[in-house]
C-alpha cells in the first residue's frame, strides 16, 4: 500500500513538473553531475595544492574563500540531484528553500569575488596600489567585509522574503520563480541584472585595453613576464563571469517580461537550465590545475 502511494505521488508530481519533462531532468542531472565531480576534484585539488606552497598572497586567500564558496554549492547538489531523479521532495520546505537559495547565494558571492580579483590586479597594474603596502590582514579584512555585508543583505532577504508564499507544494521545490509575479521581486531581479552587467562590461573593456598595451609591450615573450600572465589570469575571471553567470541574467529579462502573462512551461525549462549553467563556474579550479591558466 505505501509503494502504491508513493508511486501515485511520484506520477502526480511528475505531472505537475510538466515544464521539465524526461529530457529537461536528463540535462540538468547531467548538468549538476559533472559539476559536483568536476568542482569537488577541482576544490579538493586545489586546497591541497595551496596548503602545500603555503601561498599566503591577496589573491590566494581570495581564491580560497571561492573555494569554500564552492564547497557550499557542492554539497548542496546532490539534493538537487535527487530531486530530478525521483521527482519528488522529500527534504522538507525549509531546505528546498535553503537548497534553492544557495544556488543564487554562491552566484552573487562568487561573483563579488572575482570581481575582487580583477579590481586588484587592475590597481597594482596602473599603480595605484603596491603589493608591499597590501599586508595579509587587508585581504583578511576586505573578505570578511564582503562575507558580512552579503550576508546583511542575503539572510534577511532569504528569511522573511524567499518562498514564503503559500502555494508552494512540500513535494515540489525549485519553483520559486512564481514569485516574480511580486514588484518587488522584478524590481530586485532588474537591479542584480544591471548591476552585473555594468560591472562586467566596464571590467571586460578595461582588460582588454591592458591586455593589447602588454602585447604591444611585451611581445613576442609575452609569457616570461609576469605582469601579462597575472593579467591573463583576471581575464579568466571575467570569461567565467560571462560564460557561467551572464546567460542567466540575459535570459531573466526575457523570463521576468514573458511569463507572467503567458505562463510558457518552455520558459521555465529554459531558466532552470540557465541557473544550473551558473554552477558551471565551479570547475574554475580544474581550470587552473589542467593548466589551462599557468
Amino acid at each position: 500500500m505505501e509503494w502504491i502511494n508513493k508511486t501515485t505521488l511520484s506520477n502526480a508530481s511528475n505531472k505537475d513538473l510538466g515544464h521539465c519533462d524526461g529530457h529537461c531532468r536528463t540535462i540538468l542531472i547531467t548538468l549538476y553531475g559533472g559539476v559536483l565531480l568536476g568542482g569537488t576534484a577541482g576544490a579538493i585539488t586545489m586546497s591541497c595544492m595551496m596548503l602545500k606552497r603555503n601561498n599566503q598572497s591577496m589573491i590566494a586567500m581570495i581564491v580560497l574563500n571561492i573555494i569554500v564558496l564552492h564547497s557550499i554549492l557542492l554539497v548542496s547538489l546532490p539534493f538537487r540531484l535527487s530531486y530530478y531523479v525521483l521527482v519528488v521532495w522529500e527534504f522538507g520546505f525549509f531546505t528546498c528553500r535553503l537548497v534553492s537559495g544557495i544556488i543564487y547565494g554562491h552566484m552573487y558571492f562568487t561573483f563579488v569575488f572575482y570581481v575582487a580579483i580583477v579590481i586588484l590586479r587592475l590597481l597594482i597594474y596602473f599603480k595605484k596600489l603596491q603589493m608591499q603596502q597590501f599586508q595579509k590582514y587587508h585581504v583578511v579584512v576586505l573578505c570578511i567585509s564582503i562575507w558580512m555585508v552579503g550576508s546583511v543583505i542575503f539572510l534577511p532577504f532569504f528569511f522573511l522574503q524567499y518562498g514564503i508564499n503559500p502555494i508552494y507544494s512540500e513535494q515540489r521545490c525549485f519553483e520559486f520563480y512564481k514569485d516574480l509575479n511580486r514588484r518587488e521581486f522584478v524590481i530586485l531581479n532588474y537591479s542584480m541584472i544591471v548591476i552585473m552587467m555594468t560591472t562586467v562590461v566596464t571590467l571586460f573593456l578595461i582588460q582588454m585595453g591592458v591586455i593589447v598595451q602588454l602585447v604591444k609591450a611585451l611581445w613576442p615573450d609575452l609569457w616570461a613576464h609576469q605582469e601579462y600572465r597575472a593579467q591573463i589570469k583576471s581575464f579568466f575571471f571575467l570569461l567565467v563571469i560571462v560564460v557561467c553567470f551572464i546567460p542567466h541574467h540575459v535570459f531573466r529579462v526575457h523570463f521576468i517580461q514573458n511569463y507572467s502573462e503567458t505562463g510558457n512551461s518552455e520558459l521555465v525549462l529554459y531558466n532552470e537550465i540557465f541557473v544550473a549553467l551558473t554552477t558551471v563556474c565551479c570547475l574554475d579550479m580544474l581550470c587552473f590545475i589542467g593548466g589551462v591558466i599557468h
